[in-house]
């Protein structure tokens, strides 16, 4: 599946998990690999989700579209999440949305999923006007 990953690190859909992304690689360690790792994840999937996996999980929060969160199994005080969205059958737009929700808990939620449907919303602004 996914044929065509979208990461929208350089443009205005993106700006946010650029600089999340930028900050994870300077950092290095224990962030940096659980974040490569989810975004493997998700490159390698056979196709788009259709049910809830430990891994790969829909987010509630979000309801005008159908957004998922990637996570990693526990690690003591990290709490890597990155928001995804699959638009078609054959591209997945991750990267909405990435953060480390382990200091303030699933309330991290509450707003990074309003931000990953802006997110959404902005890039089918840009789709339509090209």
């Amino acid at each position: 599946m996914p044929s065509r990953v979208y990461l929208p690190c350089g443009d205005p859909v993106g700006r946010e998990f650029g600089t999340w992304l930028d900050n994870i690689k300077k950092e290095g360690g224990a962030r940096l690999g659980l974040a490569a790792a989810l975004l493997s994840y998700v490159r390698d999937l056979p196709c788009p989700p259709t049910e809830d996996a430990k891994t790969l999980k829909r987010v509630r929060q979000c309801r005008r579209y159908p957004v998922w969160r990637l996570a990693h199994p526990y690690e003591p005080g990290i709490a890597i999440r990155i928001l995804c969205w699959f638009p078609d059958e054959r591209t997945v737009v991750v990267a909405l949305v990435g953060g480390d929700k382990g200091p303030i808990g699933d309330t991290w939620y509450s707003s990074a999923a309003p931000r990953a449907e802006a997110a959404i919303d902005q890039r089918r602004r840009e789709q339509e006007t090209r």
